[in-house]
């Protein structure tokens, strides 16, 4: 991304010092830019600034935690009120309790909870507990989903086409060196028929199929009506656990996810970035008899962290939860979601320009494109040109856009009415220099 008219010379300044001792000057991989990354200083509710004092409208939100904005006051008078007890000293807490049976009352799946703290590390526990409870070792996985950074998973998140097989069969594709990968499967999204091919030639060894049920790590691809229900169907019929990953979808869609939305029930779900408002903590939540096997006395998978269930992302959760359990954030979000749907096919018809807008839940993104996107292939229609230009221009109006074109933005329950008209201004603005 070539950064124009703003200054930004002391991040630049920050890059050219951490390279001494930091790789690329970032911790993760996800948060390096060319050509160079941003450094914040502070956020707060819809909005960040940047070390030059650069004023941002975010709609990036953390890559999308942060569901009630940056600093939300309830969350963090309940952090700052559970300092004083401690982080974590090796035993549990009442409050453990309370926001473990929160999500019981909240998410369709949920019989039993386990606590951890990141996306990846629930995702591996999940992957444990199915591997444990029937037997069997593979998984299949999303072609073009992202979950996590775990062996099994970071697989097809960005397969090349010349190495990712056909579309019946796709190949599994590593996305890093250092992984071992040898019992994943893949499947595109929103075609049962292949799914159900893959799942029968293999059911005597995949433990569960893993996959987000809204694609928001290509954008924002929707299912198809009754393509859920019919995985659900097909893993079932085939002694497949179902586990939905809803580190993104999670409490945005409706209070219980997008199980509660498309009325779904997965066997396992992972739930993580959502759930604290940006404070680290994740959970893998399911049925009882499965979740059982992580059972201390008489279990046999290891469900293990020193950090799980540490009390400031578990007092941050109890305020997140309890805002987000009345469904008027989510209405909020989803309302918005389609205003800008609205205002963006409007004015890329009144420009000529071949582009849409796909979202729900407040996680939107916009594509250069006259097809719309339903799984990672057909990502490839898409002019990853044109979004650069239109992100730039984004930029260059304050609006904090990823320069990346198959990234999903998402706006907050922070995020006003104001700042809706600024954005679609800036859209309009963008559009018109393509």
């Amino acid at each position: 991304m070539k950064l124009l008219n703003k200054n930004l010379s002391k991040s630049k300044e920050l890059y050219e010092f951490a390279q001494g001792f930091v790789v690329r000057g970032v911790h993760t991989n996800f948060k390096y830019m060319y050509p160079h990354p941003i450094y914040f200083q502070r956020a707060k509710g819809s909005k960040i600034w940047d070390v030059d004092g650069n004023e941002y409208i975010d709609c990036v939100m953390n890559f999308g935690p942060c569901i009630l904005g940056h600093g939300h006051p309830k969350v963090i008078e309940a952090v700052k009120n559970r300092l004083e007890t401690g982080l974590t000293v090796g035993l549990e807490t009442e409050l453990n309790i309370k926001v473990a049976k929160k999500l019981v009352e909240m998410v369709p799946s949920a019989e039993m909870v386990r606590f951890s703290n990141t996306g990846t590390e629930a995702i591996m526990h999940a992957i444990h507990i199915a591997r444990g409870y029937t037997g069997k070792d593979k998984i299949i996985k999303v072609e073009g989903g992202y979950n996590g950074w775990y062996d099994d998973v970071l697989v097809s998140y960005r397969p090349p086409l010349k190495l990712a097989g056909p579309e019946t069969s796709p190949n599994p594709v590593p996305d890093s060196g250092g992984l071992r990968v040898k019992d994943t499967l893949v499947i595109p999204f929103n075609n049962e028929e292949v799914a159900e091919k893959i799942i029968k030639k293999n059911k005597e060894e995949v433990a569960a199929l893993i996959m987000e049920p809204i694609m928001f790590n290509i954008g924002c691809a929707l299912p198809k009506d009754g393509y859920l229900k019919a995985i659900r169907e097909i893993t079932e019929e085939n002694d497949v656990l179902l586990i939905f990953d809803e580190v993104r979808t999670g409490f945005r869609v409706a209070p219980g996810g997008a199980q509660q939305y498309y009325g779904v029930i997965p066997d396992l779900t992972v739930f993580a970035k959502a759930i604290a408002n940006g404070f680290p903590l994740s959970a893998v939540v399911g049925k009882r008899d499965i979740m059982k096997v992580t059972d201390p006395v008489e279990g046999r998978v290891v469900y293990a962290g020193t950090y799980n269930a540490n009390q400031i992302g578990v007092a941050a959760a109890s305020a997140t939860l309890e805002e987000l359990s009345d469904g008027s954030v989510q209405k909020y979000l989803n309302e918005s979601t389609q205003y800008l749907v609205k205002r963006f096919e409007e004015i890329a018809e009144d420009k000529g320009i071949s582009a849409r807008i796909q979202g729900i839940g407040g996680s939107f993104q916009v594509y250069f494109t006259d097809r719309e996107v339903i799984d990672y292939r057909s990502t490839f229609h898409v002019d990853a040109s044109k979004y650069m230009k239109f992100q730039k221009v984004m930029f260059d109006e304050n609006i904090y856009f990823w320069p990346k074109h198959l990234f999903c933005h998402c706006i907050s329950a922070a995020h006003t009415k104001e700042d809706l008209e600024k954005i679609i201004n800036a859209m309009e603005l963008a559009v018109s220099n393509i």
